[in-house]
């Protein structure tokens, strides 16, 4: 079928299936999603206070954000990272693309080692290696058994999106307990989720469109638009929330690690794009995504930032009291 929305030119088309250049377009697109994320993440840090136990943002605080030349400057960054990412899903299968994000994690660590200068250590390289080795298996196997057909069974989809909102809302709601390094996780699973979901919805959007017709007519597009929205808005604050508790480089490697995972189970259960998976094939992708996912464990618990947590209300109370004790007696001794 001849799409009426090229590219480039005569014969080719962005709704054509083409997965080596889409996998590449995305490479860059991490690359990007890594630079905004850590820029992001310098105008979050400065917002909130660092030693407090919980540095989870009021709406007052987000909205200053909003106003950060340096936060918007971060946003515009991961926006073109993103619109890459969204290229790279109209030309190739989500199983295919959404894993190559997580590339984004080792050009966080390396880009917060030239800002914060500090050097990596073996550890936080080895988990990047295990980041690496895990995904590039992943993808491999993924593409391979792509189907090029996307199914779009409307109730299956719309069950699919509610029940990953309420995981998603759930890792959300978890963030508000804990250490920082905790609630960075929980906040960015949270997000994750949402953004995996909104590949997967980009992915059915797509579909539709390519498919022709009144495409506008169908209850199904917009229903997925508006999810889409939802996803967008409230991943967006909660990956904020992330930087405000952690370092970016966990924030990325957490987010690029759960949002492929939502978005390769959402397209082979809910889009049929697995039903060339083999029983060999899935072990194999659940092998290597294991791997990645230990990578991403092992850096978010190795980071140097993730080391020492601040101390708790209860041990700053301590301290404070003891400050006034002090400095009451020392006014005593004078008079």
């Amino acid at each position: 079928m001849t799409n009426p929305i090229p590219l480039m030119g005569p014969g080719f088309s962005i709704f054509n299936q083409n997965i080596p250049l889409a996998i590449t377009i995305v490479v860059f697109a991490s690359f990007l999603f890594a630079g905004g994320s850590t820029i992001q993440h310098l105008a979050v840090s400065r917002s909130v206070d660092k030693a407090s136990e919980n540095r989870s943002m009021d709406l007052g605080q987000v909205w200053d954000l909003v106003r950060n030349k340096r936060w918007l400057l971060g946003l515009g960054t991961v926006a073109a990272g993103a619109s890459m990412h969204i290229v790279g899903l109209m030309m190739a299968p989500v199983t295919v693309v959404q894993p190559v994000g997580i590339l984004a994690v080792p050009w966080a660590v390396l880009l917060a080692a030239k800002i914060h200068h500090f050097r990596p250590t073996k550890v936080i390289w080895s988990a990047v290696a295990l980041t690496i080795v895990g995904i590039v298996a992943f993808t491999l196997i993924s593409a391979s058994t792509a189907a090029p057909d996307t199914e779009l069974p409307p109730t299956r989809i719309i069950v699919a999106c509610l029940i990953v909102f309420a995981i998603g809302g759930f890792l959300g709601w978890m963030g508000r307990f804990g250490s920082p390094s905790r609630r960075c996780l929980m906040w960015a699973s949270g997000g994750s989720f949402f953004y995996g979901l909104s590949s997967a919805l980009i992915k059915t959007i797509t579909a539709l469109v390519r498919g022709g017709g009144d495409f506008l007519g169908r209850p199904l597009f917009w229903t997925s638009a508006v999810f889409l929205l939802v996803c967008y808005l409230v991943g967006g604050w909660m990956v904020q929330q992330g930087y405000a508790n952690g370092p970016a480089e966990i924030v990325v490697g957490s987010m690029t690690t759960t949002d492929p995972i939502v978005a390769v189970t959402f397209g082979m259960a809910v889009l049929g794009e697995g039903v060339r998976l083999g029983v060999l094939d899935s072990i194999g992708m659940a092998i290597s995504g294991a791997v990645a996912v230990a990578g991403v464990f092992i850096l978010s618990k190795y980071h140097p930032d993730a080391q020492v947590d601040p101390p708790s209300a209860a041990v700053r109370a301590a301290e404070a009291a003891a400050a006034t004790e002090n400095a009451v007696e020392e006014e005593l001794e004078r008079n």
